[in-house]
């Protein structure tokens, strides 16, 4: 469609942006997350690890010799915890920054646990996988890892992360909630009611008190579209529930609340 996009701000009055990148363009979150690096363990989500990682335990089981892929992983924190809670565990991850995959290999090493971490685009996650696509048990994409951070480019995630799995495995995704994003805009951001885009101007701290500002947008779903759009990669969904980072396991399946940040979908793949 060729029309300028409806940016509201926080009062709902009408805003310009900048304009949204393209299906070709490279994926913006590569300058953010290589300043980050090793800081990114730093973000206020990253604090919520551990109670992620036990509510999804709890959706699907993983044990030793469980092929688990993350897709969008950042520095791998939550294949770590997994590996050092699971050994023998089979834990891929997959991420556009090479700064953050660097980070994450060097904090495997010091942590002691096996994690094959990959720098790629999710976008092209059949290539960078190469002989292991298809063969995952369970496939993850948390927080905005991959989903979301380029508003045109998700169907074309989800079908390669539906590839990734074997017949009968398990997709887990977040997705952010799009009726949040227009209750909680706040001063400086923006957000596109019609392709439910969120937009902001965040500044993103790195080493030795580096800052920077980006601009960020994230595609935003209802808990209905972000169905269809998994549904639509050819999985079937088997559970759909609010979430915000460090609260995976506040609801039950079936609950989204209008301030639950994101919404979580486990689906699987046709035997």
């Amino acid at each position: 469609m060729n029309r300028p996009r409806p940016w509201r701000d926080h009062r709902d009055r009408p805003v310009e942006v900048p304009e949204v990148p393209g299906p070709e363009a490279p994926a913006f979150y590569v300058p953010i997350g290589d300043l980050q690096g090793p800081d990114y363990r730093r973000n206020a989500f990253a604090a919520g690890t551990a109670e992620e990682l036990t509510a999804l335990r709890g959706l699907v089981p993983i044990e030793a010799g469980t092929h688990v892929l993350d897709v969008g992983c950042g520095d791998g924190r939550h294949l770590r915890a997994l590996a050092a809670e699971v050994p023998g565990v089979r834990a891929v991850g997959v991420d556009v920054s090479a700064g953050l995959i660097d980070a994450g290999r060097r904090a495997a090493s010091d942590e002691g646990v096996e994690v094959a971490l990959l720098h790629g685009d999710a976008r092209e996650l059949s290539t960078v996988l190469g002989d292991q696509a298809g063969g995952f048990d369970v496939v993850w994409s948390l927080c905005q890892g991959a989903l979301g951070t380029s508003p045109v480019s998700d169907p074309l995630v989800l079908s390669g992360m539906a590839a990734a799995l074997r017949p009968g495995g398990t997709l887990l995704a977040t997705f952010f909630h799009a009726l949040f994003a227009a209750r909680h805009l706040a001063p400086g951001d923006a957000f596109d009611p019609i392709d439910l885009v969120h937009h902001q101007r965040a500044e993103v701290r790195g080493p030795d008190h580096a800052r920077e500002r980006f601009d960020l947008w994230t595609a935003s779903y209802t808990a209905r579209e972000a169905v269809h759009l998994v549904e639509d990669a050819g999985l079937a969904v088997q559970s759909v529930r609010g979430v915000e980072p460090g609260a995976y396991a506040r609801r039950g399946d079936g609950e989204v609340a209008l301030d639950d940040p994101e919404v979580l979908l486990v689906a699987r793949r046709p035997a």
